[in-house]
Parts: C-alpha cells; sequence; structure tokens
C-alpha cells in the first residue's frame, strides 16, 4: 500500500481516500458471499425437488406392479382357458375366479371376458367391497368402445393400458368422479381362435392417493398430469381432469406452455423460468416390460413447480445476514478510518506504522474471507468429507459425514477412523492403512471389494470412497470422501429380482418360446420348446435356427426372415431324432440394446 501525502490534505479527504474504497471492497465481498449463498441454497433446493419427484415416480411404479401381475395370472387359469373352449361350467368357473380376485384386492372395479364379436361373456364387480356377478341379461356389448377395439388389434402376450381417465357411464361421467385405468389382454382357445380380451378396471383413486402420500411435504407443488398436459392430480383439486369434465383450458400445457415445451422435449429434467422452477420425470406404466407390451402405452408426468414467490424467499433469506455483517464491518471500519485520518493529521511520524498495521488488518480480513468461504464449501458439501493424519486419526469431518455415521457434531475429531468401520475388519485395517501411506495416490479406495461402513449405532451400509493425499506444513494428510450407495444397492437388488421373475415366466411358459438374432443363431429356447423338438435343457441355445427346420420348409420360412411377418405360421420342425414335428408358431419381432431379434411361439400342429 502507498503511503498517503498528506500535505494539503484535509481529514475529511483523507477519511474519504481511505474509507471508500476498502468500503466498495467490503461491499463487493458481501454480494459475493451472499450470491455463493444463494447458489448453494437453490442446489440443495433443485436436487430436493428431483428427489422428491423421483420418488412419486418410484410409488406409482410400485402401485402398477400388481394389476399387471394379475392380469397375466387370471389369463394364465386353467378356469380361462376352459370358457375360452366353451367347456361346459366354464363360465361358472371363471366368475368364480374373478370373484376371488375382487375378494382379496378390493382396488379393483370389476373383471371382464369380453368375445371376439364385443359382448361381455363374464362380469365380476366389486360393490361396496362385495364381488358380484352380473347376470346375462345385464351383460353389455362394448364393441365400439376404445378399449376393446385396440386391445383385440393386440397379438397373444401383449398389454393394452389405457389412458388413465373418469369412468363414465352411458356417455356421462360418474358423480362422484371415480377415476379407473383399464388392463387388457387379447385371448384365444386352445385351438389358436381369438376369443376376445381379458379386461381388468382398477379403480385408480387408491394409486392416486399413494402417490400422493408419498409426495409427503411436497404435496403441494407436486402433481400428476398426463401427455397432454392434463392435471390427474393436484393441489388445487379443481384444475384436475379438465379434459373430462368440459374445462379444456384447465391444463399445464395451456396455462404454462414454456414449461410444458421444455417436458414434452425431453422425458425428464428440471429448468428455471419465469415462472419458476420446474422439475419433472416421465412415468411409463409398462416401461419394465419386454417386446411384447403394446407400442401404445399412455405416459404421465410427475411434475414439481416451485413458484417465482419460493424462489424469491430463498435469495431474499441469502441476504440479510450477510448485508448485517457488512454493515457491521463498514460502521467498525468507518470509526477507524475516522480515526486513522485525525491521527495521520496530527501525528505525521506515525503514517508508516498506520498504513502497515492497516495493510495487516487487510490480510487478516482476506484470510478471514476465505477460511469463512472453505468452511462454508465443507459444511454444505451433501458427500462425507474427512481428513485423516498419518497417523490415522481424524482431523477433520464434515456434518454429512457426522450425519451419514450418526455421531454427534464434533465428536469425530481425534478418533481413530476405524471407529467407522465394521469390528470384524478394525484390526487388519491398520496394515491397509500403513500401504497406502506408503504410495500415496489420487484412487477408488478398496477396488474390487465392496466397502462397507459401520454407523455409531452398530447399523452397516455400503459406501464408496476416493481417497487424495494432500501436504500441509509438510504432513501429508488424506482427503477421503465418502458416499452412502445404499439406495443404488436397493435398485440394483430390485432389477436382479425382476430379471429373474422374467427368466422364470418365460420357463414356466407353456408353450415352446424361442428367441433368434439377427444372424439367425438361437438366443433363448424355454423348456416347453426344448421338449417339443426332444433336445434337453440348455441344447437348443446357440444352435442354428435353419437346423429346427425340415428340409422341406428351405431357407424361405418367415423364421428365418430378419424382419417376419407378424401372425400365425405353419412349420416343419426337425426333432432331434431326425423325425418330422408338424407345428404353428407365432412370429414377432422386438429390438433390444440395437440389436434386431425374433420371437417365437411354438405349439403343435395337427393336420
Amino acid at each position: 500500500m502507498q503511503a498517503v501525502n498528506l500535505e494539503g490534505q484535509t481529514p475529511g479527504r483523507l477519511f474519504l481516500l481511505i474509507f471508500i474504497p476498502v468500503a466498495l471492497l467490503i461491499l463487493g465481498g458481501a454480494w459475493y458471499v451472499a450470491h455463493e449463498r444463494y447458489q448453494s441454497e437453490m442446489a440443495l433446493v433443485k436436487s430436493d425437488e428431483v428427489s422428491k419427484v423421483v420418488m412419486g415416480v418410484m410409488r406409482l411404479d410400485d402401485e402398477l406392479h400388481d394389476p399387471l401381475a394379475h392380469l397375466r395370472t387370471l389369463a394364465a387359469k386353467p378356469a380361462l382357458a376352459r370358457a375360452l373352449d366353451g367347456a361346459s361350467g366354464g363360465a361358472g368357473e371363471l366368475e368364480t375366479e374373478f370373484a376371488r380376485l375382487l375378494t382379496f384386492q378390493t382396488s379393483y372395479d370389476k373383471v371382464r371376458w369380453i368375445d371376439e364379436t364385443g359382448r361381455e361373456r363374464v362380469r365380476v364387480n366389486l360393490i361396496d367391497g362385495q364381488a358380484r356377478a352380473v347376470s346375462s341379461s345385464q351383460l353389455q356389448v362394448v364393441a365400439e368402445r376404445n378399449y376393446f377395439r385396440e386391445a383385440m388389434q393386440l397379438n397373444p402376450g401383449q398389454i393394452y393400458v389405457s389412458p388413465l381417465d373418469l369412468n363414465t357411464e352411458q356417455g356421462k361421467v360418474d358423480l362422484p368422479p371415480k377415476p379407473m385405468l383399464r388392463l387388457a389382454t387379447p385371448l384365444a382357445d386352445t385351438r389358436g381362435r381369438p376369443r376376445g380380451v381379458l379386461l381388468l378396471n382398477v379403480a385408480a383413486a387408491n394409486l392416486l392417493d399413494a402417490f400422493t402420500k408419498s409426495l409427503v411435504d411436497a404435496r403441494d407443488h407436486v402433481a400428476l398430469v398426463n401427455s397432454d398436459g392434463y392435471w390427474l392430480r393436484s393441489s388445487d383439486g379443481d384444475d384436475a381432469w379438465g379434459f373430462m369434465l368440459g374445462k379444456p383450458q384447465a391444463s399445464l400445457a395451456s396455462r404454462h406452455p414454456a414449461a410444458w415445451k421444455a417436458m414434452t422435449a425431453i422425458p425428464a429434467g428440471q429448468v428455471e423460468l419465469g415462472d419458476g422452477l420446474w422439475t419433472w420425470s416421465t412415468v411409463y406404466p409398462l416401461k419394465q416390460e419386454s417386446g411384447g407390451a403394446t407400442p401404445s402405452i399412455p405416459a404421465w408426468l410427475v411434475v414439481g413447480h416451485l413458484g417465482p414467490q419460493r424462489l424469491d424467499l430463498i435469495r431474499q433469506e441469502a441476504w440479510p445476514a450477510v448485508l448485517n455483517v457488512a454493515v457491521l464491518v463498514l460502521s467498525v471500519f468507518a470509526f477507524l478510518s475516522a480515526w486513522l485520518a485525525r491521527a495521520l493529521i496530527g501525528r505525521y511520524l506515525a503514517v508508516a506504522d498506520g498504513v502497515r498495521a492497516h495493510a495487516d488488518a487487510e490480510n487478516a480480513k482476506r484470510m478471514c474471507e476465505v477460511l469463512e468461504r472453505f468452511h462454508l464449501v465443507v459444511e454444505a458439501n451433501a458427500n462425507g468429507l474427512l481428513v485423516v493424519n498419518q497417523r490415522g486419526r481424524i482431523v477433520m469431518a464434515n456434518p454429512a459425514l457426522e450425519r451419514m455415521f450418526g455421531h454427534p457434531s464434533g465428536s469425530l475429531v481425534g478418533k481413530p477412523m476405524e471407529v467407522l468401520l465394521p469390528e470384524a475388519l478394525r484390526h487388519g485395517h491398520a496394515a491397509l492403512r500403513d500401504g497406502y501411506l506408503a504410495n500415496p495416490a489420487s484412487r477408488p479406495m478398496g477396488l474390487g471389494r465392496e466397502l462397507t461402513g459401520q454407523r455409531l449405532d452398530g447399523s452397516q451400509f455400503p459406501v464408496e470412497i476416493s481417497l487424495s493425499p494432500f501436504t500441509e506444513n509438510g504432513q501429508l494428510l488424506v482427503d477421503a470422501v465418502v458416499v452412502d450407495i445404499t439406495a443404488r444397492k436397493q435398485a440394483e437388488n430390485r432389477l436382479r429380482q425382476r430379471e429373474a421373475h422374467l427368466a422364470m415366466l418365460v420357463d414356466s411358459h407353456p408353450e415352446g418360446l424361442l428367441v433368434v438374432d439377427g444372424t439367425g443363431r438361437i438366443e433363448i429356447a424355454n423348456p416347453a420348446a426344448e421338449a417339443l423338438l426332444g433336445y434337453e435343457r440348455g441344447e437348443l441355445a446357440g444352435l442354428e435356427a435353419a437346423d429346427l427346420l425340415h428340409e422341406g420348409d428351405g431357407q424361405g420360412h418367415p423364421l428365418l426372415d430378419p424382419a417376419p411377418p407378424r401372425g400365425e405360421h405353419s412349420l416343419l420342425g426337425r426333432h432331434k431324432d431326425g423325425s418330422t414335428v408338424k407345428l404353428s408358431v407365432n412370429l414377432a419381432r422386438f429390438s433390444d440394446g440395437g440389436q434386431a431379434y425374433t420371437q417365437a411361439t411354438l405349439r403343435p400342429r395337427s393336420g
């Protein structure tokens, strides 16, 4: 800092020369700190909004799982097969199966078998908690209903999911309104003739209530909308079902066109616009299904909206504390500047000492600001941060890590880092730690192993740890970033369970199933297919599909076509013992990971 020439200076002018530059610096620093604080708060808010929206999506996925499973279970019931074949008493047995489902699953409204002409053949309603079969005189013809027409266009095994809407009777919405979701699958008798559809009406009020409950404290600003932008569940009940209740303008698409344009561009995202912060994710009712699902599946969006008033409140909360500190610092510095100006004028010989003191105060102030910003960054970090010295003692742990391991604030400092490990691993960890300190490097910890942390209460949970060595004042320290991966592990377990369930469904299918890749090689064959062709378990996988064709079918059979026509085809199969097997085959094409596949459903053919 240059010395001030006191010749000709007045106390007021000298005060301004000292005070104004530093005051501007303090104000600039205050603005920066407040801005950083606001950005940090917004990052937390955005992350929280994503979590709430994802929670709603996961709850809807869970609620849709059982109805889809029950529909498939009903479709596989022997009573249904007998009814489709016209067996004596078959309809009565089917009524019993339908009634049993509704008795134990009160979230369903009705179950129906509708024949290929569109006439209801068996229908059981749930009325006041009781399953009641509808007499033949009251059965209706629903051939013109969209759900019947679209379901009849599907292939066996495919599922139709209707839009989520309000139930109507004779063209009028039921009062009080009853949200309804319809699931259907086409049916065929044992000779492969179309026999209509199996239809399950899901009373969606329970599904929507479960969705609302999962939002907890976000019910006032997270909603569910359909693919046309109409609210299905909203904090403002008057906005819901506008497309059914004669309110075409009561939609998110109409009231917030900019936000809706962003939502229709990508399935999930977050954007801040003039009308607030929008967070959304798309729900696909059959996203877990295979290529057997219908291509016209409706989609819903879980949408979170924080209005500009809430964002302004967050912005306003970031300023008062910073401004108070800035005013206090300015006041103190103004007093010091006035005192310094008078001292400089009165004691010219003390100028050098005064300038040095001022420089030291500035350096200390800047250091405090740097330390304060560093402290704010560490405190606000959502991941666990840990610093350990060469003796394995904890020298710093942020609040996120203390909460993660259930330790009181400040209680970890000075303790060995092994207190965070399961007791069975503590004894041997010292050698691993010493080995790392002998050759420190930035890397993930425990490559190839699953790492586990232990909370203060003894409970254990999976973690990921990244290590970064650094030196401070000649001392080697290690910075560890700890992430709780419990949620990810749970998601992986659910995925493995679903894959195992799908494999079980394929293996237990009563008809032969083959999956052939684009080169004509068999990828999957279920036990029923192996039995039809005389092969042992696992022998068909890897064989060429052409090897299963009798010479009479040649290379021109649709099974070998990279783009096979849908529908049923005749096939002269070659048994393992060389004999000819007459088969009927239904073909369907699907893609997985960019690879084209053909699915073949085999059944014996007479004549």
